[in-house]
């Protein structure tokens, strides 16, 4: 396998005043989330085909390390989204060019590489692209400290690649993280689908090693990724509560300025999410706020088990976590019980724009009821509370019995949408249907269970 450099090029020490700069919000220039000190390296590198891996297109990346490093540093995988098919050199690396270089100038290893394959190549590309990495540059790139980063199809990749690489050969022993954003499906193998299949089943997401570090993000008015794929693996993915974090990233509008929290707030050379013709070149404070301050809390508790970062990137809603800017910029939501009426794209019907039913989409491998019910079981598995009658009929009263004190009650249709939060432990439904019940105790345990109107 050759692994020919394309050419490397030295950078002065980087600012984050290089970068054209939007909005009345100021960048992040001191503390986590502003650039380092280290001047920086970025070297062009190509990796060829290789059908076994099902990668039938030559993979072309960027690596970018501090200028005079003499060890092995901890390494940040970034995978791009679907949009970024065809880009040439140049335009691939203006739109990686502000991530590679924070990274950098911090002190580690940015890798990132353009697979152009198409459809079905995706995954191939990354897994080979990122062993032959590690296998070449090791003496630059640490693999027992790793971190991915992906973004819409890239987060499907880190996804699934995580799953893989973390299980099958240890990287990220010492420190690993994994933050998928603005999208969750992946698919892995396609010619080897019916083994490969059970890492997005409900026990293969349940295999992710416990000390990784798991960040979802997903944006408030985006309608290209699916809320609920995301919830599911979410859900499913097994780290405990403590090492994850599900984020619903909200934007503003503040001074007449629109900080956007769509599909593609996070890039910064894209093509435009809906004519695919325009480039987004623009950076802005949700850039630094959602951007590099998160990615850096999240290298430096993965790294350094930093505990002032650690509260920054999963401080379980700690001030430091949802306050953006001092307070000038809207902060998201942070939980650990995501659902898809926390989304404005899902309240105001302008959601997802896909069917479950395609087959990229892991919504129908994650969960058995397929694309519309939860996975849970029914309430009366449960052996701290009931709920009765259960079936119970349109217009009966329905009534809660728990050992412990209820503090919140929540009931979803069989679609996910909240239809009530009664303020007392019984109700009625006017309507016939399979619904969701969702119950927090003052305890602060959490049960979901299902059950039916006829």
């Amino acid at each position: 396998m050759s692994f020919p450099a394309l050419g490397a090029f030295l950078f002065p020490v980087l600012l984050s005043g290089q970068y054209a700069f939007d909005g009345p919000i100021p960048a992040v220039t001191s503390g986590y989330g502003s650039f380092g000190n280290d001047s920086v390296i970025h070297e062009f590198f190509t990796v060829n085909p290789d059908s076994l891996y099902e990668c039938d297109d030559t993979v072309r990346g960027i690596i970018s390390y501090p200028y005079g490093v003499n060890a092995a540093l901890p390494v940040l995988l970034s995978f791009p989204g679907g949009s970024y098919v065809d880009f040439s050199d140049s335009n691939y690396f203006k739109s990686q060019e502000f991530y590679q270089s924070f990274v950098a100038s911090n002190g580690y290893v940015a890798a990132t590489a353009q697979y152009n394959s198409g459809p079905g190549s995706d995954e191939g590309c990354a897994y080979l692209w990122t062993t032959e990495l590690m296998k070449n540059r090791s003496n630059l790139v640490d693999s027992t400290r790793m971190g991915m980063r992906g973004y819409s199809l890239g987060a499907g990749i880190a996804n699934w690649l995580s799953l893989t690489m973390f299980n099958d050969r240890n990287w990220g022993s010492n420190g690993r993280f994994v933050w998928p954003d603005a999208g969750a499906s992946f698919i892995g193998w396609h010619d080897d689908w019916p083994n490969d299949i059970y890492r997005q089943t409900d026990s293969g997401l349940a295999a992710m090693p416990d000390d990784v570090l798991y960040l979802m993000t997903m944006h408030d008015l985006d309608n290209t990724a699916d809320p609920r794929t995301g919830i599911d693996i979410y859900n499913f993915m097994g780290v405990p509560d403590s090492n994850k974090e599900f984020y619903v990233i909200k934007g503003d509008t503040i001074n007449n300025y629109i900080y956007w929290a769509t599909h593609f707030t996070q890039s910064t050379y894209a093509r435009d999410s809906t004519q695919f013709t325009t480039f987004i070149t623009k950076h802005d404070a949700l850039d630094y706020w959602f951007g590099t301050r998160m990615l850096h809390a999240v290298m430096e508790t993965a790294w350094n088990n930093d505990p002032l970062a650690r509260r920054i990137c999963l401080g379980n809603g700690d001030s430091l976590q949802t306050t953006y800017a001092n307070g000038q910029l809207r902060g998201p939501i942070v939980t650990d019980t995501p659902w898809m009426t926390m989304f404005e794209s899902w309240n105001s019907g302008g959601g997802y724009m896909n069917p479950c039913e395609v087959t990229w989409n892991m919504r129908q491998y994650v969960t058995t009821d397929a694309c519309f019910t939860l996975n849970l079981p029914e309430v009366d598995d449960y052996n701290d509370f009931t709920i009765y009658p259960n079936p119970a009929v349109v217009g009966q009263k329905i009534t809660i019995e728990a050992d412990v004190e209820v503090e919140r009650i929540l009931v979803y249709n069989e679609l996910g949408r909240l239809i009530m939060a009664p303020k007392i432990e019984a109700f009625t439904l006017d309507r016939a249907g399979l619904y969701v019940l969702d119950i927090q105790f003052e305890t602060g345990t959490n049960h979901r269970g299902t059950f039916i109107v006829q």
